[in-house]
């Protein structure tokens, strides 16, 4: 469906079917026995967190895991019933609130296992142990209090414990947080959980520890193929976001005595032709740091001067015929060239989870494929 005339020429293209292979070939990697949560966090990374909850359900995955409870109301409202689990995003006095969404809730420090205790009613719950990060989680030292009270929460259905390993490039580090998560499922089974389901396998450890998928994982970047460097080297997934685009609003060519700051005007004043598009900040791309390439007529384009709110500057000037109305393509293919993503990170110098999900949910997207 092409972007509506009444809108903004800003737009991200999303392919679903991209989304669902990717869904595949994890689904291949751990096996038919282990839980699949496919994270859903930030709007499922600026993809649409209904949407893509959609085909990744048709694709095989068995749950989805959000970062807050909005993610969870865009999957319901999609349709989809599949257990959602909330990792810690809400404070103590939203226990109630929470527990009315039906959702899985995370449990990771006392003051929420009090609130959710005190509601007197059915929730599931999963249990988050810090075994590094220094985020949240129950430290060590907490864990076997803590279990042992949850054997006592009549109300509470603990379903599972999981940690978020950080320093995934670190084997050692790796492996020092792996013994503490050992000792958070002793503890839980002392305390009589004998089959807890547990997960500490995001993308880049179950791409570089395959062996710690345990009985359930939860990637993310992964199924939006937002992979970067040092975890390309195997397995490889697809942009789910296809293409970053937007049109040109003006085409001139710059008076000798504009005061533009750029090399070109200065060595050669009068000559430089700009085109302006329509996306800026606002739209996720970087004010800073200056540079970068768009693609125009199926040609690289320099961005010139620094990007304001909804306005980028173009320098056109080598490239024929360019007219307002013209398709831009900051991310994407046009003709036989292509900036990908990778390319547009060493560009912004922002790491591509983050550039990319601020583009794609700044402006309005388009789906394809996904049946």
């Amino acid at each position: 469906m092409p972007l509506p005339l009444s809108k903004r020429p800003a737009w991200a293209e999303i392919d679903l079917d991209a989304l669902a292979s990717n869904v595949r070939k994890i689904r291949s990697l751990i096996g038919p026995d282990v839980r699949f949560y496919a994270v859903c966090k930030n709007n499922a990374y600026g993809c649409g967190a209904g949407e893509c909850a959609a085909t990744m359900r048709n694709a095989g995955v068995d749950a989805f895991a959000v970062s807050d409870p909005e993610d969870a109301e865009r999957i319901r409202d999609a349709g989809i019933n599949a257990p959602i689990l909330l990792y810690g995003a809400t404070t103590p006095d939203q226990a109630e609130a929470i527990a009315d969404l039906g959702l899985i809730v995370t449990i990771h420090d006392r003051h929420g296992l009090e609130a959710f205790e005190q509601l007197q009613r059915s929730v599931q719950v999963h249990v988050e142990v810090d075994c590094g990060y220094g985020r949240l989680g129950f430290v060590p030292e907490e864990w076997p209090a803590v279990f042992e009270r949850l054997k006592q929460a009549r109300h509470l259905e603990i379903m599972g414990l999981y940690t978020h390993l950080v320093r995934a490039e670190d084997r050692l580090a790796i492996d020092r947080q792996v013994r503490r998560l050992k000792q958070a499922i002793s503890a839980a089974r002392a305390a009589g959980f004998q089959d807890l389901e547990t997960m500490a396998a995001s993308s880049r450890v179950l791409l570089g520890y395959p062996e710690l998928t345990w009985t359930a994982v939860n990637p993310g970047r992964a199924l939006y193929g937002m992979m970067e460097q040092p975890w390309l080297d195997g397995l490889t997934f697809d942009p789910v976001i296809r293409s970053i685009k937007s049109r040109v609003l003006q085409v001139k060519t710059l008076p000798a005595d504009f005061e533009v700051d750029d090399a070109r005007h200065t060595a050669d004043p009068g000559r430089l032709k700009t085109a302006v598009i329509a996306f800026g900040f606002k739209d996720g791309l970087p004010a800073q740091p200056d540079g970068g390439t768009v693609l125009v007529r199926g040609q690289r384009a320099r961005i010139i001067a620094g990007r304001a709110t909804e306005h980028t500057i173009l320098d056109v000037t080598d490239i024929p015929d360019v007219v307002p109305g013209d398709e831009v393509v900051l991310v994407g293919v046009q003709g036989g060239d292509r900036i990908t993503a990778a390319q547009a990170v060493q560009f912004y110098g922002m790491p591509m989870i983050e550039l990319m999900a601020r583009m794609s949910l700044s402006v309005p997207r388009i789906y394809s494929g996904g049946a």
